[in-house]
């Protein structure tokens, strides 16, 4: 009766999830003396899983939810079987029959309910899985590695945490996956941490290894699937915040993968500090207003800055705060090192007149240099507003495309003025919108340059009307500079 009792629990715990992330087959063989002694086989997409005796059941969860063939063979070679277009979360019930006369072998009946308590014996059930014997693989205590989650946010925090690094969470109504990035030495490796919950998969398994290609942020791998079986088809992208799988099979199918850690708070509050160029803390943008070494940015670009370093052109030189406006976002560094060689020229004009709605506007900068590198990017678009954040007048709302990094970049209209600074602190802390971005009014760098006590020689070049857009921009990535803060 105990053994009775504990089979029909078990067929209940399969129904105590609101949703189940797999599909689950049962195929009963009942005790019965017209079907004979022998074992029959079951085979699933032509892959022999078990073989079925009087009085035993089979139970089969399929995680790769996809049309599949069920057969049963008996030791004749007799076979039948049946195609199921499985549904996630769904249960499918089969019998196990001979066909009459019994030289016909036996055949696969379809049941609308679990078979009655009584015409199994529980010793004889088998629980199953498209990742493997359950029984066998619960045994392992512990993953392939001692990663897990509180270990690797203890050891970001304590030794720090590079580029691609961190906690992502599978974007999907199915398999929920919780995996987590490592770089150990050069390498990276991806360590399952949860969501493929009934499976053999531990906390600490290794789920990837990523091999290197030409451009960083896209990776070949070996990629363990749910029955951890490896596939060298997967490409792996790193892209803002995200990460997405896309297989070389030719069946379109990718995943996608939500960075939940560290937080772009995290990242800015030095909790978490950056392994990248020399443990440098947060990274920005700047550019010259003045000849002589004067360097407008986002006051949140240095805030609490103990060490300033500016790249120009390939070169790296030491850079001091001069002054600063916290409320308006703004702040003039200068260069301070003797190398410095002062700039023959600025080819931009500095307008602080407010532009219109519509102007199409040109923002440039050096936005996600550890997935995207320091090169220099441009992004385009329009003033979407004369004014911000809940009606702000010292910013533009701009269409421009604008990223972490961006932070204190010139903003230029098509005719080579300097209209603003962009800004994109401000959005980060919106975190619900998309495309809306804001610079702030030049015309408020000005008053800021007006109280250093130094003469300040404002760039006021102007273009021929017959020079493309093309050659302005080679003219003005000559005065923007990558910003990097201790």
């Amino acid at each position: 009766m105990n053994r009775i009792l504990l089979f029909f629990l078990l067929l209940l715990s399969f129904k105590s999830f609101a949703q189940n992330d797999y599909a689950t087959i049962y195929i009963y063989r009942p005790s019965a003396f017209t079907i004979g002694s022998q074992d029959v086989q079951i085979q699933i997409n032509g892959i022999a899983v078990c073989n079925l005796k009087n009085g035993s059941a089979l139970e089969y969860k399929v995680f790769g939810i996809k049309p599949i063939r069920v057969s049963v063979i008996d030791q004749q070679n007799n076979i039948n079987y049946t195609d199921i277009n499985l549904q996630k979360d769904q249960v499918y019930y089969f019998n196990v029959k001979a066909r009459l006369p019994r030289a016909l072998g036996f055949k696969l009946e379809n049941l609308d309910k679990p078979l009655k308590e009584g015409k199994i014996n529980q010793k004889d059930f088998i629980a199953l899985t498209d990742v493997g014997v359950l029984g066998d693989i619960a045994k392992r205590e512990k993953g392939d590695t001692d990663w897990s989650y509180d270990k690797l946010i203890e050891h970001w925090t304590k030794n720090g945490i590079s580029d691609i690094e961190g906690i992502y969470e599978r974007v999907s109504a199915q398999i929920e996956y919780r995996l987590a990035v490592l770089k150990e030495n050069s390498d990276y490796k991806i360590i399952y941490l949860s969501g493929a919950r009934g499976t053999g998969w531990n906390e600490g398994d290794i789920k990837a290894t990523l091999r290197k290609t030409a451009q960083f942020g896209l990776f070949k791998s070996n990629w363990r699937m749910i029955n951890k079986a490896n596939n060298k088809d997967v490409n792996i992208v790193f892209e803002t915040a995200s990460m997405k799988t896309i297989s070389e099979a030719g069946d379109n199918s990718q995943d996608m993968y939500l960075k939940m850690y560290p937080t772009y708070d995290e990242s800015e509050n030095s909790k978490i500090v950056s392994q990248n160029s020399n443990n440098w803390k947060s990274t920005g943008t700047g550019f010259f207003i003045d000849k002589k070494g004067y360097i407008a940015t986002n006051h949140h670009v240095i805030d609490k800055a103990k060490e300033i370093q500016v790249n120009v052109n390939g070169k790296s030189y030491n850079a001091s705060l001069i002054i600063s406006d916290e409320q308006n976002d703004l702040a003039i560094l200068k260069i301070n090192d003797n190398t410095f060689v002062p700039l023959l020229s600025l080819n931009y004009n500095f307008k602080s007149e407010t532009s219109d709605v519509g102007t199409s506007v040109i923002a440039l900068g050096f936005p996600l240099t550890t997935l995207l590198g320091e090169e220099i990017k441009v992004t385009n678009g329009i003033i979407s507003s004369k004014s911000g954040m809940k009606g702000d007048i010292t910013s533009y709302q701009i269409s421009v495309p604008i990223q972490p990094g961006n932070s204190g970049g010139p903003l230029f209209d098509n005719d080579g003025n300097l209209i603003g600074i962009t800004s994109s602190g401000i959005n980060r802390k919106l975190d619900l919108t998309e495309n809306v971005n804001y610079a702030i009014k030049s015309k408020y760098l000005k008053l800021l340059i007006e109280e250093i006590n130094d003469k300040i020689e404002l760039p006021n070049s102007t273009f021929n009307k017959t020079t493309l857009l093309t050659e302005k921009i080679k003219s003005f990535e000559k005065s923007v500079v990558f910003i990097k803060v201790k």
